[in-house]
C-alpha cells in the first residue's frame, strides 16, 4: 500500500511541469476567421502598394476554389484578435502546410510592420523557424487586434491551414513528428542496407527494384513532410519541386517490377496481363525522365493526375487476378491500397479539395510508410519461398542419390571378387599416376619460376609484373583500396657498364634487387625486373605515404651499401618515382604505370638519388 502511494506521489510530481504548461498552452485556429484576397494578374505588387488598395478591391475568400491558387499568385488579408497572454510565451501564427512554394508575411500592429518569408522554394538559412511547419512570431501585446498580410506564391499545393498558438506544443509536434519520420527513414536504412547484402549475395534483379523502391519511397516522404527541404537540401530550395514529382512515379515503377517478381506464378497463366504491367513500367519511366524538364505546375498535375490513374489500374488488375488464381497474396493488395489511399489523402488536403483533420493527415502519412513494411515482408516471403523450393529440390536429389547409393551397394555385393581385383588395379594406376602427377607438378613449379623469374638477378621479370599489374587492378577496384607502384632506376649506370664492364654491372643489378627484396616483409609485395636496369614494386593496399617510406628505405639503404665487384667497390644510387591510385572503371591499364614514369622521369631531372611522386610531378609542369 505504502509502494503505491508512493509511486502516485512519484508521478504526479513527474506529471505536475506537464500540467502547468498546459494550463497556460493556447492553441487557436483561424478556419473560421473571414479572410479577403487579391489576385496580382502576375504583376509584382509591392506590401505598400497591396496596403493602400480599396476595400471594394478585396474580395471574400469564399468567392474562389482552391485551383485558383494554381494559377496566379494572390494576397490575402486577414485580422487576428489576439488573446491575452503571458509574456513570457510569445504567440506565433502557424502554417500547416510544409509544400507552400512561398509565403511573404506582413504583421500589422498600429504603425509597426514584421516582414518573413517562408515556403520550400526559400532557403532555409531565410525562414524564422527552420521547421517544416512554418511559425511566425507575433507582436507581445495584449489581447488586440493585428492584421496579416500574406503574399502567396505556389505552382502546386493550395491549402493553408493557419492557427495561432503561443505554446511549446506545437513545437513539440512538429519534433514528434520529424522524430516519427526519422524512425520511418531508419527502418528504410536498415532495409536499404539488408537488400544490399541479399542482393551481393543472391545476384536478383528483385532486390536492385526493391532497393530503388525504398530510395525514391524514402526520398517522397521527406519530400512530401518537409523535411527534405529543412535538413537535406535547405540551401538549394530549387531541387524540391525538381525531384519531388518523378520520386512518385519511380516509386511507382519499383513497385510494379516487384509485383512481377511477386505475382509471377499468377502473371504466367495470363500473358496479357504480364503485357500490360511490362507496358505501365515503361510508360511511367518514360513519363518520370520527361517530368524533369516539364515546369512545376505540369509536372505536378501530370505526376498526381497519371499516378492515380495507374495505382487505380494495378490495383484493379491484382484484385482480379487473385480472383481468378487465387495466387495473389493479400498483402500484395494490402501494399497497393495503402500507397493508393495515402497519395489520395495527402493529394486532396495539400491541393485544398478537401479539409481533414491533422490526425487524418498524420495517418495518410502513416500509412504511406507502412506500406513499406508490407513490401518488404512480401520481398522476405518470396526469399523464403525460393529457399524452401531449393531446400526441396536438394532433398529430392539426395533422395535420389540414396536410392542410386542403395542400388550400387547391391551391384558391389555382387561382384565383390571382381571389384577387389579391380581395387587392386585401380590402386596400382592410381600410385603410378600419383607419382607421375608429383613428378609433372615438380616441372611445372621449376616451369613457372623459370618463366616468371629474372634469370640474372632472380626477382621477378617483365611478364609476371604485367600479369600481377591486372590482377592488383581487379584487387583495388572491388576492395576500394589503394594500389602503389615504384619505379627504380639505377643512376648513370650506363656509365658503370662503359668503366667497368658489363660483369661489374650485372653484379650491381644483382645487388640492387637482392636489397629491394630483402626490404619488402608481405608477401604480395613484388620486386620486378622491368628491363635493363629498371626495376618495378608492386605494393597492393599501400597509400602514397607508405609507399614513398618504403621507397625512401630502399633508396637509402642502396645509397649506404658498398657493392663488391671483382674489378672495383661501388656505390651506386637510385632515382625511384612513386605512383598510387584507387582503381575504378575509368581507370586506363596503364595509367598507374605511365604516372610512375613520369615521376621516374621528374626524379631523374631533379638531380637523381631522390624520390619523387606523381603529384610533384604535376605540380612541377603546373609551375
Amino acid at each position: 500500500m505504502i509502494t503505491a502511494l508512493m509511486r502516485i506521489i512519484i508521478l504526479c510530481v513527474l506529471l505536475m511541469p506537464q500540467l502547468v504548461l498546459a494550463k497556460d498552452n493556447l492553441r487557436i485556429n483561424l478556419d473560421n476567421v473571414p479572410v479577403q484576397y487579391y489576385a496580382s494578374d502576375n504583376r509584382e505588387l509591392s506590401f505598400i502598394q497591396v496596403k493602400r488598395l480599396a476595400p471594394e478591391q478585396w474580395l471574400s475568400a469564399e468567392q474562389f476554389t482552391p485551383y485558383g491558387l494554381i494559377e496566379r499568385h494572390y494576397w490575402l488579408k486577414l485580422s487576428v484578435e489576439l488573446p491575452p497572454h503571458s509574456q513570457s510565451q510569445p504567440l506565433y501564427l502557424e502554417i500547416d502546410n510544409p509544400l507552400v512554394d512561398r509565403l511573404d508575411i506582413y504583421i500589422v500592429k498600429e504603425d509597426s510592420v514584421k516582414s518573413y518569408i517562408a515556403g520550400d522554394s526559400v532557403a532555409t538559412n531565410l525562414r524564422p523557424i527552420a521547421t517544416p511547419t512554418m511559425f511566425f512570431p507575433l507582436p507581445k501585446t495584449q489581447g488586440s487586434s493585428i492584421e496579416v498580410y500574406i503574399k502567396y506564391q505556389d505552382e502546386a499545393a493550395s491549402v493553408i491551414p493557419l492557427a495561432i498558438t503561443n505554446s511549446t506544443e506545437s513545437f513539440e509536434s512538429v519534433h514528434n513528428h520529424g522524430v516519427f519520420t526519422g524512425i520511418i527513414c531508419g527502418v528504410i536504412l536498415i532495409m536499404i542496407l539488408a537488400t544490399i547484402s541479399l542482393h551481393y549475395r543472391e545476384k536478383q534483379p528483385v532486390y536492385l527494384y526493391f532497393l530503388g523502391f525504398m530510395l525514391f519511397g524514402g526520398l517522397s516522404i521527406l519530400s512530401l513532410e518537409g523535411i527534405g527541404s529543412i535538413f537535406l537540401w535547405g540551401n538549394l530550395p530549387w531541387i524540391q519541386n525538381l525531384i519531388m514529382p518523378p520520386l512518385f512515379l519511380l516509386t511507382a515503377w519499383c513497385a510494379i517490377k516487384l509485383t512481377k517478381y511477386l505475382a509471377s506464378v499468377a502473371l504466367a497463366e495470363y500473358s496479357n496481363y504480364n503485357k500490360t504491367f511490362k507496358w505501365l513500367a515503361h510508360s511511367i519511366l518514360i513519363c518520370s525522365a520527361i517530368l524533369f524538364a516539364l515546369p512545376t505546375f505540369i509536372a505536378v498535375i501530370i505526376s498526381v493526375v497519371l499516378l492515380i490513374a495507374v495505382l487505380l489500374l494495378m490495383l484493379s488488375l491484382l484484385a482480379i487476378l487473385h480472383r481468378k488464381t487465387k495466387d495473389i497474396h493479400p498483402l500484395l493488395l494490402g501494399a497497393w491500397f495503402a500507397f493508393i489511399v495515402s497519395l489520395l489523402l495527402k493529394a486532396s488536403y495539400y491541393s485544398g479539395l478537401i479539409s481533414m483533420p491533422t490526425i487524418v493527415i498524420s495517418l495518410a502519412s502513416g500509412v504511406y510508410s507502412l506500406q513499406f513494411i508490407l513490401w518488404g515482408a512480401l520481398v522476405l516471403r518470396a526469399l523464403i519461398q525460393q529457399k524452401e523450393q531449393a531446400y526441396d529440390k536438394q532433398a529430392f536429389a539426395l533422395e535420389e542419390c540414396q536410392e542410386q547409393l542403395e542400388q550400387a551397394r547391391y551391384e558391389l555385393e555382387q561382384h565383390e571378387e571382381d571389384q577387389q581385383t579391380m581395387e587392386a588395379i585401380v590402386d596400382e594406376r592410381t600410385f603410378e599416376l600419383n607419382v607421375t602427377l608429383r613428378e609433372l607438378q615438380e616441372t611445372n613449379r621449376q616451369l613457372e619460376e623459370q618463366a616468371t623469374n629474372d634469370a640474372l638477378t632472380g626477382v621477378k621479370n617483365r611478364k609476371f609484373f604485367d600479369q600481377r599489374l591486372l590482377a592488383e587492378y581487379r584487387l583495388s577496384r572491388r576492395q576500394q583500396t589503394p594500389l602503389s607502384l615504384l619505379l627504380l632506376d639505377a643512376d648513370k649506370f650506363k656509365l658503370v657498364n662503359d668503366t667497368h664492364g658489363h660483369l661489374a654491372g650485372d653484379q650491381v643489378l644483382i645487388k640492387i634487387a637482392q636489397i629491394a627484396s630483402r626490404i619488402l616483409k608481405r608477401p604480395n609485395d613484388y620486386v620486378c625486373r622491368y628491363g635493363g636496369e629498371e626495376f618495378a614494386i608492386l605494393l597492393s593496399n599501400t597509400d602514397q605515404t607508405g609507399a614513398c617510406k618504403v621507397a625512401e628505405v630502399i633508396r637509402q639503404k642502396i645509397a649506404d651499401t658498398v657493392i663488391k665487384t671483382e674489378a672495383i667497390d661501388l656505390q651506386v644510387t637510385v632515382s625511384i618515382g612513386v605512383s598510387t591510385l584507387f582503381i575504378d572503371a575509368q581507370t586506363g591499364d596503364s595509367q598507374l604505370f605511365e604516372q610512375a614514369d613520369q615521376a621516374l622521369y621528374h626524379a631523374k631531372e631533379s638531380g637523381r638519388n631522390n624520390i619523387k611522386t606523381f603529384q610533384e610531378f604535376q605540380d612541377s609542369v603546373n609551375q
